[in-house]
C-alpha cells in the first residue's frame, strides 16, 4: 500500500486530524455520524487484511472526498494574517484557542476565565520579550474592537525577563496566586507564561481581589526557577 501511504503523507494536517477524529475522541472506528468520510478512512487504516489494490482504491476515493469537503467548508482566512504577527487576527484566534484549552482543564480553568475577562475588557497584555514587542489583546468577534498595534519594549531573554518580573519566595521559587497565575513583583498583576501558536509569550492582567492571596498569607504555591 505504498501509494496509499504516500497520498496520506501529502495531506494537510487538518485533513489528517479529521481522518483520525474517531480515534482521537476514543471512539471505535465507525461510530461517527453515518456517511462520515473521516470515520470510513479510520476504518480502513485501522483494519487488518484485505486486498491491497482494493484498499488503495478505497483510500484514494476517501481522500478525494475529504479534500472536497474541506475545500467547500473552509473558512475565509485570507485576511487573517500570520499567527507569528501579534497584531493579526490569526494570532488573536490562536490566543482564543489557547484560552479555551486552558479553560477546559480544571487546574487552569479559574486562571483562564480571569484571562478571558481581561481580554473582553481589553486589559490583557501580550509580551514577546525576545522580539521586544507588546500588544493589548482584542476580541476579533467584537466588531467594535480592532488591533491597537504593537508597541516596543526592552528586549530580554526569557530567563532573565521572568526572574526580573515575577515574585519569588525566600528559596527563589516563583510564587503563584490561588488560581495558578504568577505574580508580578512590581505591580501585583497576575501573569501566565506559555505558548500561543508556536512561540512563547508572557500574558499579564490585573489580579482580582479573589485571586490575590490574603494579606500576610503565603501564596497558593511556588514554582522552581530552575
Amino acid at each position: 500500500m505504498v501509494s496509499s501511504i504516500n497520498s496520506i503523507r501529502t495531506w494537510s494536517s487538518q485533513a489528517a486530524l479529521n481522518a483520525f477524529n474517531d480515534v482521537s475522541n476514543n471512539r471505535a472506528p465507525g461510530n461517527s455520524a453515518p456517511g462520515s468520510s473521516s470515520s470510513s478512512l479510520a476504518d480502513v487504516l485501522f483494519s487488518s487484511g484485505g486486498d491491497d489494490d482494493y484498499e488503495d482504491d478505497r483510500i484514494a476515493a476517501l481522500i478525494a472526498s475529504l479534500q472536497q469537503t474541506m475545500n467547500s467548508n473552509a473558512p475565509d482566512t485570507a485576511n487573517d494574517g500570520s499567527v507569528g504577527d501579534m497584531s493579526s487576527k490569526a494570532f488573536m484566534k490562536a490566543l482564543q484557542a489557547k484560552l479555551d484549552a486552558l479553560k477546559a482543564s480544571p487546574d487552569s480553568k479559574a486562571m483562564a476565565e480571569a484571562m478571558q475577562k481581561a481580554l473582553d475588557a481589553r486589559t490583557l497584555k501580550m509580551t514577546d520579550a525576545v522580539a521586544g514587542n507588546q500588544i493589548t489583546a482584542w476580541d476579533i468577534t467584537d466588531g467594535k474592537q480592532t488591533s491597537a498595534g504593537v508597541t516596543s519594549v526592552d528586549k530580554s531573554d526569557w530567563t532573565q525577563f521572568l526572574k526580573d518580573r515575577l515574585t519569588r519566595d525566600e528559596s527563589g521559587k516563583f510564587v503563584r496566586n490561588a488560581d495558578g497565575s504568577y505574580i508580578e513583583k512590581a505591580t501585583g498583576a497576575s501573569s501566565y507564561f506559555g505558548m500561543v501558536g508556536e512561540a512563547y509569550y508572557y500574558i499579564s492582567w490585573a489580579a482580582s481581589a479573589a485571586t490575590k492571596p490574603a494579606a500576610g498569607l503565603t501564596p497558593a504555591s511556588s514554582t522552581n526557577t530552575k
